[in-house]
C-alpha cells in the first residue's frame, strides 16, 4: 500500500526536526551553561506552544471529519461518531495544559 503523508505529519516532522537541531546547535555552541540553558528553556515553550497548537488543529479536523461522515452516512454515522470521540479522548491524552 502507498501511503501519503498529510499536513499534520508533515508539520510535525518538521516541527521535530527544527526543535532537535535547535537543542543540538545550542549545546554545542560555544557560550555560558546559563545562557544555554535559558535558549533551552525558551525553545521548549516555543515547542510546547508548537505542539498544543498541532493538537488543537488535529481535533478540529476530528470534528469536521465526524460532522461530514454523520452528514454522508445518516444514522450510520453514529458508531463512527463514537470511534472518532474515541479517537479525540485519546488525543486529548497528549493536552499539554495540564502538564
Amino acid at each position: 500500500m502507498n501511503r501519503r503523508f498529510g499536513y499534520e505529519e508533515f508539520g510535525l516532522g518538521l516541527l521535530l526536526g527544527v526543535a532537535l537541531g535547535s537543542v543540538i546547535g545550542l549545546l554545542l555552541a560555544p557560550q555560558s551553561g546559563a545562557a544555554t540553558r535559558e535558549q533551552i528553556t525558551s525553545k521548549a515553550t516555543d515547542l510546547k506552544s508548537s505542539v498544543q497548537e498541532l493538537i488543537e488543529q488535529a481535533g478540529k479536523s476530528l470534528e469536521q471529519a465526524a460532522a461530514k461522515v454523520e452528514s454522508a452516512l445518516g444514522l450510520e454515522g453514529r458508531s463512527m461518531r463514537r470511534k472518532l470521540d474515541k479517537l479525540r479522548a485519546e488525543l486529548e491524552k497528549y493536552n499539554l495544559n495540564k502538564v
